[in-house]
Protein backbone atom coordinates (compact mmCIF):
# COMPACT_ATOMS: atom_id res chain seq x y z
CA UNK A 1 0.00 0.00 0.00
CA UNK A 2 2.89 2.34 0.69
CA UNK A 3 4.09 1.82 -2.90
CA UNK A 4 0.65 2.75 -4.22
CA UNK A 5 0.62 5.91 -2.13
CA UNK A 6 4.09 6.87 -3.36
CA UNK A 7 2.85 6.44 -6.93
CA UNK A 8 -0.24 8.54 -6.12
CA UNK A 9 1.83 11.40 -4.71
CA UNK A 10 4.15 11.41 -7.72
CA UNK A 11 1.24 11.17 -10.19
CA UNK A 12 -0.22 14.25 -8.50
CA UNK A 13 3.02 16.20 -8.96
CA UNK A 14 4.23 15.78 -5.39
CA UNK A 15 7.61 14.70 -4.11
CA UNK A 16 8.22 11.56 -2.04
CA UNK A 17 11.16 12.06 0.35
CA UNK A 18 11.21 8.42 1.37
CA UNK A 19 9.56 5.62 3.29
CA UNK A 20 9.69 5.02 7.03
CA UNK A 21 9.32 1.48 8.34
CA UNK A 22 9.63 0.18 11.89
CA UNK A 23 11.36 -2.97 10.59
CA UNK A 24 15.03 -2.19 11.35
CA UNK A 25 16.23 -4.41 8.49
CA UNK A 26 14.59 -2.07 5.97
CA UNK A 27 16.63 1.02 6.89
CA UNK A 28 19.02 2.02 4.13
CA UNK A 29 17.26 -0.05 1.47
CA UNK A 30 15.08 1.34 -1.31
CA UNK A 31 11.64 0.56 -2.70
CA UNK A 32 10.86 1.63 -6.27
CA UNK A 33 14.09 3.65 -6.11
CA UNK A 34 12.74 5.56 -3.10
CA UNK A 35 14.92 5.26 0.04
CA UNK A 36 13.79 3.76 3.32
CA UNK A 37 14.92 6.43 5.76
CA UNK A 38 14.49 4.56 9.04
CA UNK A 39 11.73 3.98 11.55
CA UNK A 40 9.02 6.48 12.50
CA UNK A 41 11.37 8.22 14.96
CA UNK A 42 13.20 9.55 11.89
CA UNK A 43 10.26 11.91 11.36
CA UNK A 44 10.56 13.62 14.74
CA UNK A 45 11.05 17.37 14.42
CA UNK A 46 11.45 17.33 10.62
CA UNK A 47 8.07 18.81 9.73
CA UNK A 48 7.37 16.57 6.73
CA UNK A 49 3.84 15.56 5.75
CA UNK A 50 3.20 11.84 6.06
CA UNK A 51 0.79 9.33 4.57
CA UNK A 52 -0.03 6.08 6.35
CA UNK A 53 0.36 3.41 3.68
CA UNK A 54 -0.99 0.35 5.50
CA UNK A 55 -3.89 -1.72 4.16
CA UNK A 56 -5.06 -3.39 7.37
CA UNK A 57 -7.49 -1.11 9.25
CA UNK A 58 -6.27 -2.20 12.69
CA UNK A 59 -2.59 -1.83 11.75
CA UNK A 60 -3.31 1.55 10.14
CA UNK A 61 -5.04 2.80 13.29
CA UNK A 62 -2.14 1.62 15.47
CA UNK A 63 0.43 3.25 13.18
CA UNK A 64 -1.42 6.55 13.26
CA UNK A 65 -1.80 6.43 17.06
CA UNK A 66 1.96 5.88 17.33
CA UNK A 67 2.71 8.74 14.94
CA UNK A 68 0.34 11.06 16.78
CA UNK A 69 2.02 10.18 20.07
CA UNK A 70 5.31 11.22 18.43
CA UNK A 71 3.82 14.64 17.66
CA UNK A 72 3.16 14.12 13.95
CA UNK A 73 0.30 16.25 12.61
CA UNK A 74 -2.64 14.82 10.69
CA UNK A 75 -1.81 14.35 7.01
CA UNK A 76 -3.95 15.74 4.20
CA UNK A 77 -6.15 13.41 2.16
CA UNK A 78 -4.70 12.02 -1.06
CA UNK A 79 -6.76 11.57 -4.22
CA UNK A 80 -5.24 9.99 -7.34
CA UNK A 81 -5.66 12.20 -10.42
CA UNK A 82 -7.59 9.41 -12.21
CA UNK A 83 -10.12 9.04 -9.38
CA UNK A 84 -13.53 10.70 -9.63
CA UNK A 85 -14.80 12.64 -6.61
CA UNK A 86 -18.28 13.98 -7.25
CA UNK A 87 -20.48 16.80 -6.09
CA UNK A 88 -20.65 17.33 -2.34
CA UNK A 89 -18.12 14.63 -1.44
CA UNK A 90 -15.91 15.08 1.61
CA UNK A 91 -12.62 13.26 2.16
CA UNK A 92 -11.17 13.29 5.68
CA UNK A 93 -7.60 13.76 6.88
CA UNK A 94 -5.24 10.93 5.96
CA UNK A 95 -7.76 9.23 3.68
CA UNK A 96 -6.78 7.72 0.32
CA UNK A 97 -8.82 7.59 -2.89
CA UNK A 98 -6.81 5.41 -5.27
CA UNK A 99 -6.47 5.22 -9.03
CA UNK A 100 -9.75 4.76 -10.90
CA UNK A 101 -11.91 4.87 -7.77
CA UNK A 102 -15.28 6.63 -7.92
CA UNK A 103 -17.11 8.60 -5.25
CA UNK A 104 -20.35 9.73 -6.90
CA UNK A 105 -22.25 12.39 -4.91
CA UNK A 106 -22.53 13.38 -1.24
CA UNK A 107 -20.10 10.67 -0.12
CA UNK A 108 -18.33 11.24 3.17
CA UNK A 109 -15.04 9.57 4.09
CA UNK A 110 -13.84 9.92 7.66
CA UNK A 111 -10.19 9.94 8.69
CA UNK A 112 -7.66 7.41 7.33
CA UNK A 113 -10.17 5.67 5.07
CA UNK A 114 -8.91 3.80 1.99
CA UNK A 115 -11.02 3.52 -1.16
CA UNK A 116 -8.77 1.40 -3.32
CA UNK A 117 -8.25 1.09 -7.07
CA UNK A 118 -11.41 0.79 -9.15
CA UNK A 119 -13.78 0.75 -6.19
CA UNK A 120 -17.17 2.46 -6.47
CA UNK A 121 -18.82 4.32 -3.59
CA UNK A 122 -22.26 5.59 -4.54
CA UNK A 123 -24.40 8.53 -3.42
CA UNK A 124 -24.92 9.34 0.26
CA UNK A 125 -22.52 6.66 1.53
CA UNK A 126 -20.76 7.28 4.84
CA UNK A 127 -17.43 5.59 5.58
CA UNK A 128 -16.12 5.99 9.12
CA UNK A 129 -12.52 6.34 10.29
CA UNK A 130 -10.02 3.59 9.34
CA UNK A 131 -12.46 1.69 7.13
CA UNK A 132 -11.23 0.10 3.89
CA UNK A 133 -12.85 -0.62 0.53
CA UNK A 134 -10.60 -2.98 -1.44
CA UNK A 135 -9.98 -2.84 -5.20
CA UNK A 136 -13.04 -3.40 -7.37
CA UNK A 137 -15.54 -3.43 -4.51
CA UNK A 138 -18.88 -1.66 -4.98
CA UNK A 139 -21.05 0.09 -2.41
CA UNK A 140 -24.56 1.05 -3.50
CA UNK A 141 -26.17 4.28 -2.33
CA UNK A 142 -26.71 5.17 1.32
CA UNK A 143 -24.41 2.44 2.62
CA UNK A 144 -22.88 3.11 6.03
CA UNK A 145 -19.48 1.55 6.73
CA UNK A 146 -18.54 1.86 10.38
CA UNK A 147 -15.10 2.33 11.95
CA UNK A 148 -12.42 -0.12 10.89
CA UNK A 149 -14.66 -2.25 8.66
CA UNK A 150 -12.75 -4.02 5.87
CA UNK A 151 -14.60 -4.71 2.60
CA UNK A 152 -12.72 -7.22 0.46
CA UNK A 153 -11.73 -7.17 -3.18
CA UNK A 154 -14.65 -7.43 -5.59
CA UNK A 155 -17.31 -7.44 -2.86
CA UNK A 156 -20.70 -5.78 -3.38
CA UNK A 157 -23.02 -4.19 -0.82
CA UNK A 158 -26.59 -3.34 -1.76
CA UNK A 159 -28.15 0.01 -0.96
CA UNK A 160 -29.07 1.27 2.47
CA UNK A 161 -27.13 -1.27 4.54
CA UNK A 162 -24.76 -0.87 7.48
CA UNK A 163 -21.44 -2.72 7.61
CA UNK A 164 -20.59 -2.80 11.32
CA UNK A 165 -17.41 -1.64 13.00
CA UNK A 166 -14.33 -3.84 12.67
CA UNK A 167 -16.21 -6.35 10.54
CA UNK A 168 -14.69 -8.09 7.51
CA UNK A 169 -16.50 -8.66 4.22
CA UNK A 170 -14.73 -11.40 2.28
CA UNK A 171 -13.50 -11.13 -1.29
CA UNK A 172 -16.31 -11.36 -3.83
CA UNK A 173 -19.06 -11.44 -1.21
CA UNK A 174 -22.55 -10.11 -1.97
CA UNK A 175 -23.95 -8.34 1.08
CA UNK A 176 -27.77 -8.15 1.11
CA UNK A 177 -28.35 -7.47 4.81
CA UNK A 178 -26.63 -5.52 7.58
CA UNK A 179 -23.31 -6.89 8.83
CA UNK A 180 -22.95 -6.93 12.61
CA UNK A 181 -19.85 -5.41 14.21
CA UNK A 182 -16.83 -7.69 14.78
CA UNK A 183 -18.02 -10.39 12.38
CA UNK A 184 -16.65 -11.89 9.18
CA UNK A 185 -19.05 -12.58 6.31
CA UNK A 186 -18.33 -14.40 3.04
CA UNK A 187 -20.23 -15.78 0.07
CA UNK A 188 -23.18 -14.98 -2.18
CA UNK A 189 -25.27 -14.03 -0.34
CA UNK A 190 -22.86 -13.17 2.45
CA UNK A 191 -23.15 -15.23 5.63
CA UNK A 192 -21.38 -14.98 8.99
CA UNK A 193 -18.45 -17.38 9.40
CA UNK A 194 -16.69 -15.82 12.41
CA UNK A 195 -17.39 -13.52 15.35
CA UNK A 196 -14.89 -11.72 17.55
CA UNK A 197 -15.01 -9.93 20.88
CA UNK A 198 -15.21 -6.13 20.79
CA UNK A 199 -11.74 -4.61 21.04
CA UNK A 200 -10.04 -7.57 19.36
CA UNK A 201 -8.04 -5.23 17.11
CA UNK A 202 -6.36 -3.39 20.00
Amino acid sequence: MGQEIADMVMASGGNVIGFVDDDPTMAGSSILEVPVLGDRKWLSGRGFAVAVGIGSPAARQKAWNDLRADGIGEPPPLVHPTAYVGLGCRVGAGSIVAAGATLTADVELGRFVIVNAGATVSHNCRLADFSTVAPGAHLAGDTHVEEGADIGIGASVIQGLTVGSWSIVGAGATVIKDVRPNTTVVGCPAKVIAERQPGWQA
